[in-house]
């Protein structure tokens, strides 16, 4: 007999939990088993990756590029993407570290990363939401726009190796045995999982994602959104612009060449939709450190630059493919 209003369940048993979770959810949890799984690489690769001093530097190499991935991870969610990351992170850890030693403030040097942020996030909503140029095309030119500034500057000024002490606490300091630099990650990280699940900027991340039309009919903002999301991109590079100053001691030219595409591929391996609309920052987390544990092994096994940058690309390409495969 079964209970009024309730059908029977005739020869199944309880679903599987892999079943009773969303899309979203099932490729977040594959971006962690992924991560398990190339951790579990490197372990077999090098033994002291099990070692707390080799974990730490994992850590502190990921909060960099996890830092990144907030902003893009907003910024792939509403279908748009942030290539001016590279040299904002320079320009700012420039700017930051030379106008701190000029005016013997090391203040100053964060409220130039505020500065600077806030600047090019709202000269890439010009272009994006304004203008309506492609973010591809538009953030890749405010990109080499900013190569251009910074190349100027340091024609007249050369960088400085007087680093804000603030700025090398946060990059090589601890709070206990934690990294302060993943603290700061868990911090922002945290805020960023609760904006996007609990708060309406999130809902409205996730409405223009899905359809802009449908969302301006249902009154979100979308400039304003756009615009701040392009403002915390921009600002979370330039703060990793100037923690990348305090971790290597010094601020120069192509210091953030190597921070164009890992972020990308962190949200990608994190589970986040290209075109927009699922996903979220939880996977990213996961992405972020997966890309620096692949970076890590292909060191370790002492390949050669050229052939490290062939593997690595092309075991990224794969993971995106196998993302691609299992969306529904």
């Amino acid at each position: 007999m079964t209970a009024p209003g309730k059908t029977a369940r005739i020869g199944t048993g309880p679903a599987p939990f892999a079943a009773r979770l969303g899309p979203a959810a099932r490729r977040m949890l594959l971006s962690y088993l992924i991560l398990l799984l190339v951790y579990g690489c490197a372990v077999a690769v090098n033994p002291e990756f099990l070692g707390w001093g080799t974990m730490r530097l994992q850590l502190v190499q990921a909060t960099f590029i996890g830092l990144i991935a907030i902003g893009e991870t907003f910024a792939i969610l509403i279908g748009q993407i942030d290539l001016s990351v590279p040299w904002t992170i320079t320009l700012s850890a420039i700017l930051s570290t030379n106008l701190a030693a000029v005016y013997g403030h090391q203040w100053i040097a964060f409220a130039i990363v505020i500065a600077v942020g806030v600047a090019v996030g709202l000269l890439n909503t010009l272009g994006v939401f304004v203008l309506r140029v492609h973010s591809l095309i538009w953030t890749l030119s405010v990109n080499l726009l900013l190569q251009g500034i910074a190349l100027v500057y340091t024609n007249a000024v050369a960088p400085t190796t007087h680093i804000p002490g603030a700025a090398r606490t946060l990059a090589l300091g601890n709070v206990g045995f934690m990294p302060a630099a993943f603290l700061v990650w868990i911090v922002c990280g945290a805020t960023s999982i609760l904006a996007l699940r609990a708060m309406p900027f999130g809902r409205s991340i996730y409405a223009i994602g899905n359809s802009p039309a449908a969302a301006l009919l249902s009154g979100v903002p979308i400039g304003r959104v756009t615009a701040l999301i392009f403002v915390i991109s921009a600002t979370c590079a330039a703060f990793v612009g100037l923690l990348l100053s305090g971790y290597s001691s010094q601020a120069y030219l192509g210091m953030g060449n190597d921070y164009l595409l890992p972020p990308i591929a962190a949200v990608v391996i994190g589970g986040t939709r290209l075109s927009g609309g699922e996903g979220g920052y939880a996977g990213s987390i996961a992405g972020a450190l997966t890309v620096v544990l692949l970076q890590a092994i292909l060191v370790t096994l002492n390949i050669s630059e050229g052939a490290r940058q062939l593997v690595f690309g092309a075991i990224l390409l794969a993971l995106a493919l196998l993302f691609l495969k299992r969306r529904s």
